[in-house]
């Protein structure tokens, strides 16, 4: 397809569907202008990332009645639904409305899996919408596995008939194109150092930084246009293309109320301990701090912490723990 519309059509089906021939070896000397005959997958569609995005497309296109090369470069498919160690949503009226049908369907297995798999309560066995965490943050909270193992339900029909195949731990290395086309990739697989080619006539990049587009030479901007550019009421006047969502980092941390377990300073600790972002408007102070600019009127706010979970007055305390 033309690279000039590859970044529309990608953002138009990073949550839906596209279409699969067949998933073969043929020869790629003619692609890729080799003098040896290489290992390639050829597909209708290739899906470069195996977050929540990229399954939904695969999942699309497979119910569709075509089949799909989806790729991840992690050992588990799912993203944020298994393996960023958050919920799925933090919708509060997700079981009314605002769900598309495949994922209520998700949520709807998630439960069952508890259902069947795990000793419940009466009152949870009871619950049409029972959170299995029990957690505030969301109406489905749940442990990351079950979310892979639920989406691997969900894929079952597809992979045992074949119209899907999953690539995991590999990763995209570099994009062949043919004048405005991008007709293949190779992916590399990260334990072996092994590349294949995949040749389709339709690519989907839901990775989570894009990394199709830089490879491939699509146009792509970053960052956030300007009210001239997108006639958005709140834009800012000027473009940033260094604008750009800022991310979170999740780790397990554990407390023991004895002992002495404080290291050296790390390299860069002061810097990193000190560090103020040069912002307009100004940040509220340090950046690693228990303090932070609320988001609608940019005034400092305070974050309590208690690692036993014990309230902070009216700060909101995030230091709740459970054994």
């Amino acid at each position: 397809m033309k690279r000039r519309d590859f970044i529309t059509t990608a953002a138009l089906v990073s949550g839906s569907g596209f279409f699969l021939n067949s998933c073969q070896l043929v020869d790629t000397r003619k692609v890729f202008k080799k003098t040896k005959k290489i290992k390639e997958l050829n597909a209708d569609i290739v899906v470069i990332g195996g977050g929540i995005g990229g399954c939904a497309t695969a999942l699309a296109a497979c119910r569709n009645h075509q089949r799909v090369i989806l790729v991840e470069e992690t050992d588990w498919i799912g993203g944020q639904f298994s393996q960023q160690g958050v919920p799925p949503d933090e919708h509060p009226w997700i079981e009314s409305y605002g769900a598309p049908a495949s994922y209520r369907e998700f949520r709807n297995k998630v439960r069952a899996y508890y259902t069947r798999n795990y000793p419940l309560t009466e009152e949870a066995l009871m619950c049409k919408y029972f959170n299995p965490g029990n957690g505030s943050v969301s109406r489905l909270c749940h442990e990351p596995k079950i979310a892979l193992f639920v989406l691997y339900e969900m894929f079952a029909p597809y992979i045992s008939n074949k119209s899907l195949l999953i690539l995991t731990e590999h990763k995209i290395k570099k994009a062949e194109v043919n004048g405005d086309n991008l007709v293949a990739v190779e992916i590399e697989d990260v334990n072996q150092n092994e590349s294949i080619y995949l040749s389709a006539p339709y690519f989907v990049d839901a990775t989570e930084r894009g990394d199709v587009l830089p490879l491939s030479g699509t146009e792509y901007i970053t960052g956030s246009e300007s009210k001239s550019q997108t006639k958005e009421m709140h834009a800012s006047q000027i473009a940033d293309p260094e604008n750009n969502q800022a991310f979170t980092v999740c780790f397990a941390m554990d407390y023991q109320s004895e002992g002495n377990y404080v290291i050296d300073k790390p390299k860069d600790y002061t810097f990193w301990h000190d560090y103020i972002p040069d912002l307009i408007p100004a940040w509220s102070g340090r950046l690693l701090d228990l303090s932070y600019p609320h988001p609608a009127t940019l005034k400092p706010t305070t974050l309590g912490f208690n690692p036993e979970g014990i309230a902070k007055g009216e700060a909101l305390n995030y230091g709740n723990i459970e054994e």
